[in-house]
């Protein structure tokens, strides 16, 4: 029976009262938005709220799909990407008194005996946070470039409520870690080409750890599995990670398990 593939929403933006938090020339990252000017309001009762936007419902029926496409389409799953973590980076733009923010924020850990950034967690994007005196603020945790972009200018937010003139700026994108599942792959032939090695370890040896990196792809660093699992780290971008499964398919594909 062949399966149905099931369509996945994209991630909703930010709405325009949220982007009116911040000083509207500091928040022009995204040219789409309408962004209309208003005075900074540091009383706001809700100064984290996102709107969520409800999904569009699909005007197809499972009559309407034609069935010569499943096959295709259940093919290339073997290769999609699901995107875990995004790591990015902002600069607050003012010097910053972690213990004032660690006294009157809430979720945050601050111990500068044991390491100097104060630590604060969001609920809703699920993430963490770094934030170092100099007002560099580091971000993990995101599962989209949205939610990194809109966790970032909520941290911003706290902060900023707390009487810090902050300002958001050279936000950036510092690294994406995805996972993808394919088929069984046979790593001891792997392990025989070029770009292929074990850990610090040459050859491969499954006892000393069970996965085989690849690493002829500059600026990303790829785990296979036996069982088809992979994970890839260095990509800044989706575009990078597709392109990445691009090149390492054909290889797989030579030493699929049957």
């Amino acid at each position: 029976m062949l399966k149905k593939d099931s369509s996945k929403t994209e991630e909703t933006e930010v709405n325009e009262e949220f982007f009116r938090l911040l000083p509207e020339e500091l928040l022009a990252l995204n040219k789409d938005d309408p962004g209309s000017s208003s005075s900074l309001d540091c009383s706001s009762q809700n100064p984290t709220a996102a709107a969520e936007f409800p999904a569009e419902p699909s005007t197809s029926t499972p009559e309407d799909r034609p069935t010569t496409i499943v096959t295709s389409v259940t093919h290339q799953q073997e290769f999609l990407p699901q995107i875990q973590n995004i790591i990015c980076t902002v600069n607050l733009g003012c010097q910053l008194d972690l213990h004032l923010i660690a006294r009157k924020a809430w979720n945050v850990e601050y111990n500068p005996k044991v390491y100097k950034a104060l630590i604060m967690r969001l609920r809703e994007p699920r993430t963490t946070a770094m934030i170092y005196k100099n007002g560099n603020l580091v971000c993990l945790g995101a599962k989209s470039v949205a939610q990194a972009r809109l966790a970032a200018r909520r941290l911003a937010r706290k902060v900023q409520k707390l009487g810090f003139p902050i300002r958001f700026l050279n936000f950036k994108i510092q690294n994406m870690m995805a996972s993808c599942d394919t088929f069984t792959v046979s790593l001891e032939q792997l392990a025989l080409q070029e770009h292929c090695r074990s850990g610090h370890s040459w050859p491969y040896e499954a006892e000393l750890f069970p996965g085989l990196f690849y690493s002829g792809i500059p600026n990303l660093s790829i785990v296979i599995f036996a069982s088809g699992k992979m994970s890839l780290v260095g990509a800044t971008t989706e575009a990078q990670i597709y392109e990445a499964l691009g090149i390492i398919r054909p290889i797989l594909s030579r030493f699929r398990r049957h």
